[in-house]
């Protein structure tokens, strides 16, 4: 659905033209940005009273009006539907009273009317309220106590408050778990029967070493004259998971797995995705095919779809696959094996190649691990080494999914797109200026071929001291893909068709995208019926959005938490965005930012710092400059705003993607 533009457009107060848009919000207290569903549209900038109406995810109508930067900013003036049916804050008592103060920001509390069986009011704890009432006409939200999570000095009661409030549930229902556990423990040939069997072919897969499942492997076939056959063969997670099963609603509910640094929570039960959709060694499993025939240049000559069987040679982790490519010896490989693994790196540089030269966009962004202990307390953070092995994966992937959604398009099959629209060029400006601040040369960024421009600065970045810094502006300045039933390309891969079709485990348009590769095959024009594709993709694309805040946010607090003892430390750290009430400083090599409250700083300026307050809770601190004093309020006061709740679009850009799946792409 698009964003609803009504006809009774008018002059404002300021002379400019309002109009009233509907969409779903993104709250953050004290503003709030209304996300544009139309594609190549701005968000909007919502502030004002009205924010008292709406929570994070309810879509709204607002008057909006232009700014005169360019900006598109205004006021709710109603709620159309609410996104959940409870809140999650911290219970205060309230004279004889109880209250709930919802986390985000400054919004107004709900009034506790009750307690549900067995529930015991603990002051200062997080609790969840199943609402009765919502606000309205300056009548506040009120509701009945369901469950208390915990103090918010325990780091797994903040963590379980952050998914609860962004409608992430851990349990799932028993009818769910029934069905994946009918589903069986082991694959009998009768179950394989009219699929091609791939046992011959040298099938490996390659991940993490923490990886607990595997829903992709990978093949290459030499078909001489420098000719290859590229196999990607993906858990045929559609097998089990049936339209309309509570199973299959459930998956659809949660959309996406959330990858937190204390646990994960798998979109299906471990019972189906640690096993009989796991492809590990030596077991038969099915899975959905896409073969593509690639020449000497790249390019792909022919694609084919097929359901098959297959049995995985090795489970090799990234750094095996480094290690081969490097020339080095790895024990107990297939010799098979060894010989695909090695074309496929050289298949890999002659990908990519290809891929830049199209136009698409490889941002270098360091990724940062958060190591905790059994008992989801932070340990300390590490860098990821970012392997060649890890590209392999991700080209591989990028060309199935590219593949997959072109067989699609021509077979007038209906799916969900992986769309990501063109930057806004307001944005586009503004990253000009920043870069060129910086002693980059970027006034072309936002010209003609804004591909190119942009590439063009990435090839400036590579090896200056500033480049996380230059890489992390411009992945901001992007917008965020989104699924959606119709699409002009991907921008940041440069390619016309894109889907997601290579994590059905983990990602329900990927099922999705499965179910339509077995209607093709079956020579059927799939019907979803009862599930619109618009409405899925508007819903997957906002649990994907949820499960991305929730991840955030954690590391945010781990990272809080492991500097709560560091205040008064001095730090170096470096600037990476500079704000109206002063600017973000990274904080050596932990990744972590803080608030620093001081005015005339630049990008990727060098900063000696003093950790003047830690709100772990909300993973939030606050900074002065050595030597300085610190702001109003000194030590002690509550931080400010966190990283993820500066005022910016934080929603509306390209979601750069983990090393080697590409899990954001």
């Amino acid at each position: 659905m698009r964003s609803h533009w009504k006809s009774n457009e008018r002059r404002g107060p300021s002379g400019g033209h309002e109009a009233i848009v509907e969409g779903v919000i993104q709250h953050h207290g004290t503003f709030a940005f209304l996300l544009s569903e139309k594609e190549g549209g701005a968000d909007v900038f919502i502030r004002g009273r009205g924010l008292d109406l709406a929570m994070d995810g309810d879509r709204v109508q607002a008057r909006v009006r232009p700014e005169k930067t360019g900006r598109l900013a205004g006021e709710i003036i109603s709620v159309v539907k609410r996104a959940r049916t409870t809140m999650v804050g911290v219970l205060r008592q309230v004279k004889n009273t109880w209250a709930l103060f919802p986390e985000k920001g400054n919004a107004p509390p709900a009034a506790v009317t009750g307690f549900a069986p067995r529930i015991s009011p603990v002051e200062g704890s997080f609790a969840v309220l199943a609402v009765k009432r919502w606000p309205e006409g300056g009548t506040g939200a009120s509701g009945i106590v369901t469950e208390v999570l915990g103090d918010p000095g325990d780091i797994s009661a903040r963590i379980d408050s952050i998914l609860r409030v962004r409608g992430i549930n851990e349990a799932f229902p028993a009818e769910a778990l029934a069905q994946a556990d009918a589903c069986g423990s082991r694959l009998e040939p009768a179950q394989w029967r009219g699929r091609e069997e791939l046992f011959d072919l040298p099938i490996v897969t390659i991940d993490g070493a923490d990886a607990k499942d595997f829903d992709d492997a990978v093949s290459l076939e030499d078909l001489g004259g420098g000719n290859l056959r590229l196999g990607v063969h993906i858990a045929d997670v559609a097998n089990y998971v049936k339209p309309g099963s509570e199973l299959d609603k459930e998956a659809y509910a949660r959309a996406t797995s959330v990858y937190l640094p204390d646990r994960v929570v798998p979109m299906l039960p471990h019972s189906l995705s640690d096993n009989l959709c796991s492809l590990v060694p030596r077991q038969e499993r099915l899975t959905v095919s896409v073969f593509m025939n690639v020449d000497k240049h790249g390019k792909v000559t022919k694609r084919r779809l097929a359901e098959t069987v297959i049995r995985s040679s090795r489970r090799f982790t990234y750094e095996e696959v480094q290690t081969l490519l490097d020339g080095g010896k790895v024990p107990d490989v297939p010799k098979a094996a060894e010989a695909a693994v090695k074309n496929m790196g050289r298949l890999t540089d002659i990908l990519y190649a290809r891929r830049v030269k199209r136009g698409a966009l490889d941002f270098n962004l360091p990724e940062y691990k958060v190591n905790a202990d059994p008992h989801g307390r932070p340990l300390g953070v590490s860098l990821r080494p970012r392997l060649k092995s890890h590209r392999l994966i991700e080209e591989f992937m990028l060309l199935a999914n590219e593949a997959v959604a072109t067989e699609l398009f021509n077979a007038k099959i209906p799916f969900l797109h992986r769309r990501h629209d063109s930057p806004d060029p307001l944005k586009l400006k503004i990253l000009s200026s920043a870069l060129g601040e910086m002693g980059l040369s970027a006034g072309h960024i936002h010209g003609a071929n804004v591909a190119k421009g942009l590439q063009d600065v990435l090839r400036q970045a590579e090896g200056h001291p500033l480049s996380a810094i230059i890489n992390s502006l411009m992945v901001r300045s992007m917008r965020q893909a989104v699924y959606s039933p119709e699409s002009s390309g991907h921008f940041g891969i440069a390619t016309r068709f894109y889907s997601h079709f290579t994590s059905p485990i983990r990602r329900y348009p990927d099922l999705l995208t499965h179910r339509a590769v077995k209607a093709l095959l079956a020579g059927k024009k799939l019907n979803f019926g009862a599930l619109p594709l618009d409405k899925a993709g508007e819903h997957c694309s906002e649990r994907e959005r949820a499960a991305a805040d929730a991840e955030h946010k954690s590391v945010d607090i781990m990272r809080a938490e492991l500097l709560r003892d560091s205040v008064g430390s001095v730090m170096d750290g470096m600037i990476t965005t500079v704000i109206d009430s002063g600017a973000f400083v990274t904080l050596g090599e932990t990744g972590a930012e803080g608030l620093l409250r001081v005015f005339g700083l630049k990008p990727g300026s060098k900063v000696k710092v003093m950790v003047t307050a830690v709100d772990a809770a909300n993973g939030k601190i606050d900074l002065s400059l050595e030597g300085r004093p610190a702001p109003a309020g000194g030590q002690g006061r509550k931080p400010g705003p966190s990283f993820r709740n500066r005022p910016q679009p934080g929603r509306d850009r390209w979601k750069a993607p983990k090393f080697g799946k590409g899990r954001r792409r």
